[in-house]
């Protein structure tokens, strides 16, 4: 059984230290003990909505990253209508290759909860260095998945940036497989620029062998088709 009061302790933990607060300086924000938060980050006690808010608003963070992901009715994630491939899961692995630095960049969505008939409230965790301690990450967008009939899309915004904006399109979502393509485009500000390349989704993480690296980099097929359409299709 999970721990909750435990998950959440990590949490705040985690977003501190990327924040460079000490213990002391966070129980001062929010007008308690450093023994207190001590215990909230070790799991010893639960935290009162209240006090939830006031640590989300000095770490500088929405409330719902403190909070851990519980499958329930509401979010119908096991819904009839709902594409297969999303179906029975709140959380995705996405991997690119990114030639910018040679090599496999790892990406976390935590499906949080439902919006709409077909729209759920996502969070995308970028650039991840370990999927143990995935909030500590480069970059964090916030945005909405939403089902169609033929595809579902992803729309995001960086939560420190937010001129860097993306979208991730995935066609064929009512198969039940374990993996799929999609293409992610918008702007990064990594340089500054318009960026469009093949993203891979997975219910599972997957083994990066050289073979995993190479799927994800653009291959001569993409490029024939990139030639013959003048644009970047992933199908």
């Amino acid at each position: 059984m999970v721990n909750i009061p435990q998950e959440i302790g990590n949490k705040i933990k985690i977003y501190r230290k990327k924040k460079n607060l000490t213990l002391l300086e966070l129980s001062e924000a929010i007008c308690k003990s450093k023994a207190t938060v001590s215990k909230y980050e070790n799991g010893q006690i639960s935290l009162d909505i209240m006090t939830l808010y006031d640590i989300a608003r000095v770490l500088g963070i929405h409330v719902e990253q403190l909070l851990y992901p519980v499958q329930d009715e509401a979010m119908n994630i096991s819904a009839p209508r709902l594409p297969a491939f999303f179906r029975d899961t709140s959380q995705l692995y996405m991997y690119f290759y990114d030639g910018r630095c040679n090599e496999i960049s790892r990406g976390v969505i935590d499906i949080l909860a439902k919006t709409g008939m077909n729209s759920y409230k996502i969070m995308l965790f970028a650039n991840i260095n370990a999927y143990e301690t995935y909030q500590d990450c480069e970059n964090t967008y916030w945005g909405t998945l939403t089902h169609y009939d033929s595809l579902s899309a992803i729309t995001l915004k960086n939560q420190n940036t937010p001129t860097e904006q993306l979208t991730i399109t995935i066609l064929s979502t009512f198969l039940d497989v374990p993996t799929k393509w999609g293409l992610l485009g918008g702007i990064s500000t990594r340089p500054l620029m318009p960026i469009a390349t093949k993203v891979c989704l997975s219910k599972k993480k997957q083994k990066e062998t050289e073979e995993f690296q190479k799927s994800l980099k653009i291959s001569k097929e993409d490029i024939r088709l990139m030639k013959l359409y003048n644009m970047l299709s992933i199908t």
